[in-house]
């Protein structure tokens, strides 16, 4: 596919082309016969694993029903429980071993285009965009923000760091679980975020704290208020108001930082991310948490396909777009003080 063609900004067109070209292109020729060898293997091999797979499943279902008669009707006597138990098993094992066994060059390819492009991708947009960097925050680093509810365990998954503007940032997927008790001496847990949350180091200072939060209804917004011990500001944009409260210490400060580009900038990326959004200015950074099930740098590359990333492409410009576009809204490369 020409570069040219993608579904990117119009100002970014000619420059990328000829970045793709020199950068890109290069990588996808010399992968494309490699590519060519596994999908030959794998489409080989799925002959095999195809129909042990439907057999496999209607062994699995079969056992899987053994077993619960077993259980309920028989109460267990017999044997007739772990009889369709193990073949229940024995199924499942068998399906997952001959799937690994028919992708497996396919899914280590695929792994290993998508460690080397995807830096060259983030590196069309400069020298300090980073897939995965080292020595990254740990948790507990963004506790002060105040967003995050009350959780046992969490972890990053993909993150990705970068400055525009002069503007420090970090993507990070992250996921926070409660202790939910324990199961066959394991512990249980649920999961209460999972999303983004996205960082930036301000050249400005802040002098209060501000934050947005999700309206959660009159008594909801009310116990928040009395949590946090900040006052609720009021600001002119109905949309904005609906979606959101706004607390801060410092009434004017908050009106000048959720200006109406900044509010406008915040409601896009809520809509797209299909998520719910809050934000936190504080201690000279602004951290932003989007509930949703959003993947970054999710590859959609089919190897059974000729190597095209189009629509790769496509999103992490539209990612990173909207991380520009907020940073322009708020004016965040600006030093003028408040």
């Amino acid at each position: 596919m020409n570069p040219m063609e993608f579904a990117i900004p119009v100002e970014d067109k000619q420059a990328f082309s000829q970045y793709y070209a020199k950068q890109i292109a290069p990588k996808c020729r010399r992968y494309e016969s490699v590519r060519q060898e596994a999908a030959a293997k794998y489409q080989a091999r799925s002959k095999i694993s195809t129909p042990i797979t439907y057999i496999g499943l209607l062994a699995f279902l079969a056992c899987f029903a053994l077993s619960i008669y077993g259980a309920v009707v028989l109460d267990f006597e017999g044997g007739v429980f772990f009889a369709g138990f193990g073949g229940a098993f024995g199924a499942g094992t068998l399906i997952a071993v001959v799937n690994i066994w028919a992708g497996n060059e396919i899914s280590q390819l695929r792994a290993k285009i998508v460690e080397e492009i995807y830096p060259l991708l983030l590196g069309y947009f400069g020298k300090s965009f980073a897939l995965n960097p080292p020595n990254l925050p740990e948790l507990d680093a963004y506790n002060d923000y105040g967003l995050f509810p009350e959780y046992d365990k969490g972890y990053f998954q993909d993150s990705v760091r970068g400055q525009y503007l002069n503007v420090p940032f970090l993507m990070r997927e992250l996921m926070l679980l409660e202790h939910k008790g324990t199961k066959d001496n394991r512990p249980q847990y649920k999961t209460i975020f999972d999303g983004i949350v996205l960082e930036f180091d301000l050249p400005k200072k802040f002098s209060g704290s501000t934050q947005v939060r999700q309206d959660k209804g009159l008594m909801g917004n009310g116990f928040m208020q009395f949590k946090q011990q900040l006052s609720r500001v009021k600001l002119e944009d109905p949309t904005f108001e609906r979606q959101f409260e706004v607390y801060s210490d410092d009434q004017i400060e908050a009106r000048y930082l959720l200006n109406t580009a900044t509010m406008e900038r915040l409601l896009s990326l809520s809509r797209f991310y299909r998520g719910d959004l809050e934000a936190s200015f504080s201690n000279g950074r602004l951290l932003i948490k989007i509930a949703c099930k959003h993947n970054y740098f999710e590859p959609k590359l089919d190897l059974l396909k000729p190597l095209d990333f189009a629509d790769d492409i496509e999103q992490v410009f539209k990612e990173i777009h909207e991380v520009f576009d907020l940073i322009k809204a708020l004016k965040l490369e600006s030093r003028t003080g408040l």
